[in-house]
């Protein structure tokens, strides 16, 4: 596994070239964004790691960028941000296709970016806008069960859901219409309906 490293501060550098390869990859460092930039169908990484305070607008024409791929392969970008990211920032990065994002260089931070390297993590969890759970409880409407799982809520009605129960929501679609649902936080819970948005390794539903 190739592993691109773009940052510029030495203690960063630092921290994350011996995670990186306890992971089981050669890193490559760039300190100059653009320069990775113009570099990096020729390098041909697996993954792509940016400091993003250090670019704070071109991580994302990078992202851009790679997130088509480039012969055959599409990397996986991962962001560190030394500096909280806005849950705008953070829809941005989903829609750009970012695999992960870690705030940290201790212990817990550099853990986590060896997991998204090695495929233990990684994926729309860690684009979860505020960190709170949500109560959802809902009816399938194809089979009747009851559904229950751990809730996240993304902004603008929208909410992803894993469910306890895999099975549960398998033959759950895109278009789908949930009816029979309740909706919470901080002991507060309305009646709602709910669309599916997609159902992949977790369910993205839009509130109505």
């Amino acid at each position: 596994m190739k592993a691109l490293l773009i940052a510029e501060d030495e203690q960063t550098i630092n921290a994350l070239v011996p995670a990186i390869k306890s992971a089981g990859a050669e890193v490559i460092v760039y300190r100059w964004l653009l320069k990775a930039l113009d570099n990096v169908e020729e390098i041909a990484p697996d993954a792509v790691i940016i400091s993003t305070a250090e670019y704070p607008r071109h991580w994302k024409t990078f992202a851009q960028f790679t997130k088509s791929g480039f012969g055959g392969k599409v990397p996986k970008t991962i962001l560190y941000n030394s500096k909280p990211m806005g849950n705008d920032e953070k829809e941005k990065a989903r829609s750009l296709g970012v695999f992960g994002m870690f705030s940290s260089l201790d212990k817990d931070g550099l853990e986590d970016l060896k997991n998204y390297l090695i495929g233990k993590k990684g994926g729309t969890q860690d684009f979860l806008d505020d960190g709170k759970k949500y109560e959802f409880v809902f009816t399938n409407p194809k089979s009747k069960c009851l559904v229950t799982g751990v809730t996240r809520k993304l902004g603008q009605d929208k909410i992803e859901f894993a469910c306890d129960v895999g099975a549960f929501v398998k033959n759950l679609q895109a278009g789908d219409v949930i009816q029979n649902a309740t909706f919470g936080e901080d002991k507060s819970y309305k009646h709602v309906c709910a669309k599916v948005l997609s159902n992949d390794k977790v369910l993205e539903l839009r509130l109505t």
